[in-house]
């Protein structure tokens, strides 16, 4: 599809991130009338290609798209455009740029106060299944790292089951909420070359802090866990 031009890497991307500009261009297909309610988007991959970026940019875009309600991710079908007014469109693209800076920094400090208090609660409320949930997203995490992925995907599932663990209705919906800019977060980390090992390990750490009742010690394990996430997002800016 001609409309999706490959980015021209030295005009376009010293000032801004490339996820921002993928979300200008797509903002700019909609007010230009090439993309229309319904339309079907090529996928992550096929963006990639056609952008010429990585897909982790790309992935970034669409789901900072879908947390606005602009794109809606069908599964097993693929990302549509949902139907929305220019001005509604404007205000909320406006808003995304004048927080971008910010948006990360604000999202690990909603982090950490519902997931320490999740992992707290988890480690007292857990059952078998609970265990055998979480087990199974370490191992799918470590699979796709072996194979040579970022295992954003597993990392999320690991932490949205801590979430249900913690049998607190409350805190799993509002983790429902949260799921993809979350996903951002972990993606924006996870990108930094040698994230995804780190993540494996406190995920690991705080797995066993939870199997052995030690809320102290989920809750230690958990905070190091975000801080080093943080910390290396704020490097890579």
């Amino acid at each position: 599809m001609t409309m999706y031009k490959p980015i021209a890497r030295a005009s376009e991307v010293r000032a801004v991130r490339l996820y921002e500009i993928i979300v200008e261009r797509i903002k700019n297909m909609i007010m230009e009338g090439k993309l229309k309610t319904g339309d079907r988007l090529p996928s992550e991959r096929e963006l990639a290609e056609m952008f010429q970026v990585s897909r982790v940019p790309v992935r970034e875009a669409l789901k900072i798209l879908e947390f606005m309600e602009i794109l809606q991710h069908v599964p097993g079908d693929g990302i549509y455009l949902k139907s929305i007014g220019i001005d509604d469109l404007l205000s909320k693209i406006d808003f995304m740029f004048e927080t971008s800076t910010d948006i990360i920094s604000d999202l690990f400090e909603a982090r950490e106060a519902l997931e320490l208090k999740s992992v707290e609660l988890a480690t007292i409320r857990h059952t078998e299944t609970d265990l055998e949930a979480m087990g199974k997203c370490i191992e799918d995490m470590e699979q796709d790292i072996n194979r040579g992925g970022e295992g954003i995907k597993a990392a999320t599932c690991f932490h949205t089951t801590i979430c249900k663990a913690s049998k607190n209705k409350v805190i799993a919906r509002i983790n429902d909420l949260l799921h993809n800019l979350t996903e951002i977060s972990r993606s924006k980390t996870m990108e930094i070359s040698g994230s995804a090992p780190v993540a494996l390990g406190y995920h690991k750490q705080i797995f066993e802090m939870i199997k052995n009742n030690n809320v102290q010690g989920a809750r230690n394990a958990m905070k190091d866990h975000l801080e080093n996430a943080k910390q290396a997002t704020q490097r890579n800016k």
